[in-house]
């Protein structure tokens, strides 16, 4: 060694940097360089679809949350933050508008805050953000004022924001509180934001511990502002024991409320239909169908467990037959496609839907025309 030289220890190589000592792996390293040109073309796509879908369509569930809105008398049998953001933007838009324009907003912030750490260039980004606009999957339900689809839009920004550290839990709080079954897709988010640069099985562990708190904290916000329970768990019961009913005919023993004869419908809350499991709660032997009296479905949910377990390969049947159902395999559920309001004005007690504009018209001819293929199976 010559005089004067200086030796170094060799520099402990940092776990998450590339071999070519670039930028870290992860969410968090992708570089932002096309930043404003990427939100600006999510700014454009999400004023197009205002734009095209205003003032949104809305179905009897959307026009029993609006009802509550405007009465202040909340259900569960939604998710209630719907409706506390309803209320909100009724203040400024009347209507379904209001919420249209909300959910627009966070959906595409969140798809901007994604398409800003794809490792490509600012064009395939763009690329990426015009083909989900024009998307005719996406396009069925983007108009859709539905608990649905604010679940989606927050869940995105949940994603969009999973590296921050500060923004990140209320956003996943919310999306937790849009939807009663939302859970295991913040799962998955928190799971990123708290590794970042790979999962592990610590990381995981981590995970389910802070969903299981999430999905406490958001149960009991909105249990502590719902005014009217109606157990929304007995859809889940109901399904599975008129199936059973069906196929083994045995009969539950639970509150007469609860059996459907025509001569005395069971009490229910307006609008509360089923069209999402319409075929298994109308085509069962024992007719069971849904009651909003609380005593009552309690007696329901206490012969549910039993009579599963007494009968599990019926069970078994029945949610097979619901999952091919609901996942389009052997036909596209209807409820996938919403290009046009579709509830009765008179039995929500609001005002009827705007006409459709000419451009709504022939969105709905085209996204219909579509339909015989596979494009609208949820499964896709």
């Amino acid at each position: 060694m010559t005089a004067g030289s200086t030796t170094h220890a060799p520099r402990a190589r940092d776990p998450g940097a590339s071999p070519a000592g670039g930028a870290r792996v992860g969410i968090e390293s992708h570089t932002s360089s096309g930043s404003p040109a990427v939100a600006l073309v999510a700014l454009a796509c999400g004023a197009a679809w205002i734009a095209l879908l205003y003032p949104g369509f809305m179905s009897p569930d959307s026009a029993n949350q609006l009802g509550q809105a405007r009465s202040g008398v909340l259900s569960d049998w939604h998710s209630p933050i719907v409706v506390l953001l309803w209320m909100a933007s009724e203040r400024v838009i009347a209507g379904p508008g209001g919420m249209l324009v909300l959910q627009t907003i966070v959906l595409w912030s969140g798809l901007a805050l994604l398409a800003r750490r794809i490792a490509a260039p600012t064009w395939a980004r763009a690329a990426f953000l015009i083909a989900l606009a024009c998307a005719p999957q996406i396009l069925t339900i983007a108009g859709a004022i539905w608990k649905d689809v604010v679940m989606a839009a927050l869940l995105t920004l949940a994603f969009g924001v999973a590296v921050r550290r500060l923004t990140f839990w209320p956003v996943a709080l919310l999306a937790t509180m849009s939807r009663h079954n939302a859970i295991p897709a913040v799962t998955v988010a928190v799971l990123l934001h708290l590794a970042p640069s790979g999962p592990s099985l610590p990381a995981l562990w981590r995970a389910l511990a802070a969903s299981a708190a999430l999905l406490a904290v958001a149960h009991g916000l909105n249990a502590a502002v719902v005014d009217t329970r109606t157990t929304p768990a007995q859809i889940v019961a109901l399904t599975d024991l008129n199936g059973i009913a069906k196929r083994t005919g045995a009969s539950p023993s639970v509150d007469p409320c609860h059996h459907k004869t025509s001569e005395q419908p069971p009490a229910r809350a307006a609008s509360m239909d089923e069209p999402k499991i319409g075929a298994a709660l109308e085509r069962t032997r024992s007719r069971l169908g849904v009651c909003v009296d609380e005593a009552a479905s309690r007696t329901l949910l206490e012969q549910w467990v039993p009579l599963v377990l007494e009968h599990p390969l019926a069970y078994a049947d029945v949610r097979a037959y619901m999952a091919f159902r609901l996942l389009g395999f052997r036909e596209t559920p209807v409820t996938f496609v919403m290009t046009r309001s579709n509830y009765d004005a008179a039995t929500a007690g609001i005002e009827p839907p705007a006409p459709p504009a000419p451009a709504q018209l022939r969105l709905d001819a085209w996204i219909r025309g579509l339909g015989a293929g596979h494009l609208f199976r949820p499964w896709i």
